[in-house]
């Protein structure tokens, strides 16, 4: 029996971690297809990670094992969790990271708790990736049962963060930052589905020092945008993003994936 592996952590590509993880799945599932969602999640940061575990599920095979580690308490007595989502299961530290795939796949996961099986396995204490999440991935991958492994946990006594949910105001939205890109864009925690004004702006006091292009305006695309403009827009990844037309918005703004921003609305803001 095989299936597809995805691995997404914050390790990056410079050390041999990614690669030792690998080594591991290949000598332990070696019928199994290994791919990388990512490697590049900004250390340590739970929000941007969650985002790319959402953003990438419905586009993997129906069985495939999500190994998502991006753990800052790795060592700690954080627990380590299973979480079915139909024949999808991710493996993940339970710190928040499932909480925007359980929202976008909203009454669908069934949650394990893998500590007691986790500390069954020889380990260091600073490499769960490699020393733990890759030979359970690999022995649930050959047919082992999650049932087999550990009791099931109740969802209410997972760990949530709140980056799913943003905050809505009376005359606006407090949003959390949950990635910036290679261009500059900003993704928002405000889903595409969610219908936002034409014209918004950010307060001076959340941007660089100096910066008073506050205005925002909703568009379709970048072209659509004046040069130095700042647009929101549905991206590619069912979330809002906060843009530019050839440029990034995330120098112009100076803001990273973890912060909040907030949008008000606004009636006059970007008028031609």
């Amino acid at each position: 029996m095989s299936r597809t592996i995805a691995l997404l952590t914050d390790f990056g590509l410079d050390d041999p971690y990614v690669g030792q993880m690998k080594g591991v799945l290949a000598a332990q599932a070696p019928d199994s297809r290994i791919i990388d969602v990512s490697h590049g999640v900004e250390p340590f940061c739970i929000a941007q990670g969650a985002f790319f575990l959402a953003a990438a599920m419905k586009h993997f095979p129906a069985d495939t094992i999500f190994i998502t580690v991006i753990d800052p308490g790795v060592g700690s007595a954080r627990r380590i969790i299973a979480a079915e989502f139909g024949e999808q299961i991710v493996l993940a530290p339970d710190n928040g990271v499932l909480e925007l795939a359980e929202t976008r796949f909203a009454g669908t996961m069934i949650v394990t708790d893998l500590s007691e099986a986790a500390a069954k396995i020889h380990s260091s204490a600073t490499f769960h990736g490699r020393d733990i999440f890759s030979p359970l991935a690999a022995s649930i991958a050959a047919g082992t049962s999650l049932e087999s492994l550990g009791p099931k946990l109740p969802l209410r006594n997972m760990i949530r963060s709140g980056i799913n949910k943003p905050v809505w105001l009376e005359d606006g939205v407090e949003a959390t930052i949950l990635h910036k890109d290679r261009f500059g864009n900003l993704v928002l925690n405000i889903p595409d589905t969610q219908t936002m004004p034409e014209r918004m702006t950010i307060p001076e006091e959340q941007l660089l020092s100096g910066n008073d292009n506050t205005c925002v305006k909703r568009v379709c695309c970048y072209a659509e945008l004046q040069a130095g403009a700042t647009g929101l827009l549905a991206g590619s990844q069912g979330y809002y993003e906060l843009a530019l037309n050839r440029g990034a918005a995330s120098e112009m703004l100076g803001l990273e994936p973890g912060d909040v921003l907030t949008l008000k609305w606004s009636t006059q803001c970007g008028q031609d």
